[in-house]
C-alpha cells in the first residue's frame, strides 16, 4: 500500500494487556529505520488491563508529519481483540479503499459476512501464534506481521532490529510470531458496499442520584455509567459445582464485587462487569474456578 502525498494513517483497537501501544511504537520505529517519518501515540484513560484502548501512527515517505490529533479516518485499521468487533465502531471513519487487519479465529469468509464495506480484510489467528509461540495471549508482534502481509507498508525485516531492543532475551519468540503471523495471514478484496445495522446491546438501568437521594445536593456523575465494563474481559470465569464448596472465597477476593449466589445458592459472576482478572480462579484453593475464552 502505497502513498505519495500524503501519511498513511492506523488505526490500533485492542485490549489493555494485549500490546497495542507497543505495536504502534515498534512499527514506527521500523518505519523510521527505513529512512521514513513516522510518529506513534496510545489514547486511554485509568482503565485497567482488558479496558478497550487505541493506538495511532502516521508513516510518510515524503515529509515530517505534523498532525498530532487522534487518527479519526484510518487507511488501515488492526483489531487485536475480536470481540471488539461486537461492541465498538472499529471501522469507524474508514476510507473507502481502506484495510482492516483482524486477530481471529474465524474463518475468511466468516468474518466477509460480519464486515461489509468496501475495504481489503485480512485475517489471522494472532491468539493461538501467540500462546503457541510465546506461551501468553500477547498478540502484538504477531498482528505486526499481519499488517505488514495485507498492506506492505515496510519491509517485514525492518521490524526485527526493533523487537530486538523492546524484548531482549524474548525478542527471539516474538519475532519467530511475526514471521508466523505473515506466512498465515489471509488477505482478500472486499465487493460488499452495503453497510449493515448495528448490533444492538443489552443494556441495564441504573437509577440516578435524585431517585437514590432526594432532596440531597450531589454533583452528577460524569460518564462512568455509560461503561458496559464487562465488555472488557477476554475471558471469564466458570464454576464446577461438583467441586465448588460455597465457601465463598472467590467473591471475597473479587475486586469488582460482581460474584455473588444465585437462586440456588451456587455462586457466579456477573458478567455484566466482572472484567476478567481471573483472581477468583487463583484464589479458589478447589479449583472450581476455570477462565476461559471469551467467544
Amino acid at each position: 500500500m502505497t502513498k505519495k502525498d500524503e501519511a498513511i494513517e492506523i488505526r490500533w483497537h485492542g485490549r489493555g494487556g494485549q500490546g497495542a501501544v507497543t505495536s504502534a511504537e515498534l512499527l514506527a520505529l521500523a518505519a523510521i529505520s527505513e529512512g521514513k517519518f513516522a510518529q506513534a501515540f496510545p489514547s486511554f484513560g485509568p482503565e485497567r488491563r482488558g479496558a478497550p484502548v487505541l493506538a495511532f501512527n502516521r508513516i510518510s515517505s515524503v515529509g515530517h508529519v505534523r498532525i498530532r490529533a487522534a487518527v479519526t479516518h484510518p487507511d488501515i485499521v488492526v483489531v487485536l481483540d475480536p470481540g471488539l468487533l461486537d461492541i465498538a465502531d472499529v471501522m469507524s471513519g474508514l476510507k473507502q479503499d481502506g484495510i482492516v487487519v483482524v486477530n481471529t479465529p474465524k474463518s475468511l469468509a466468516d468474518i466477509k459476512s460480519e464486515i461489509s464495506g468496501p475495504w481489503k480484510l485480512a485475517v489471522v489467528n494472532a491468539t493461538v501464534i501467540a500462546r503457541e509461540v510465546l506461551g501468553v495471549p500477547i498478540v502484538n508482534t504477531a498482528m505486526l506481521g499481519a499488517l505488514v502481509k495485507a498492506t506492505e507498508i515496510l519491509g517485514l525485516e525492518s521490524l526485527v532490529e526493533p523487537i530486538k531492543e523492546r524484548f531482549g532475551p524474548r525478542a527471539k519468540n516474538n519475532i519467530d510470531a511475526c514471521h508466523r503471523a505473515y506466512e498465515e495471514t489471509l488477505v482478500a478484496e472486499m465487493s460488499v458496499v452495503e453497510q449493515k445495522p448495528r448490533k444492538a446491546f443489552e443494556t441495564e438501568r441504573l437509577f440516578s442520584w435524585q431517585e437514590l437521594l432526594p432532596g440531597c445536593v450531589v454533583t452528577e456523575a460524569g460518564n462512568a455509567k455509560q461503561y458496559r465494563t464487562g465488555d472488557w474481559k477476554s475471558q471469564h470465569p466458570v464454576w464446577d459445582y461438583q467441586r465448588c464448596i460455597k465457601c465463598g472465597i472467590c467473591s471475597l477476593f473479587c475486586p469488582e464485587g460482581c460474584i455473588g449466589q444465585n437462586k440456588e445458592a451456587d455462586f457466579e459472576a456477573n458478567l455484566y462487569y466482572c472484567k476478567g482478572c481471573g483472581i477468583c480462579a487463583r484464589e479458589c484453593w478447589t479449583e472450581a474456578i476455570t477462565m476461559i475464552e471469551e467467544a
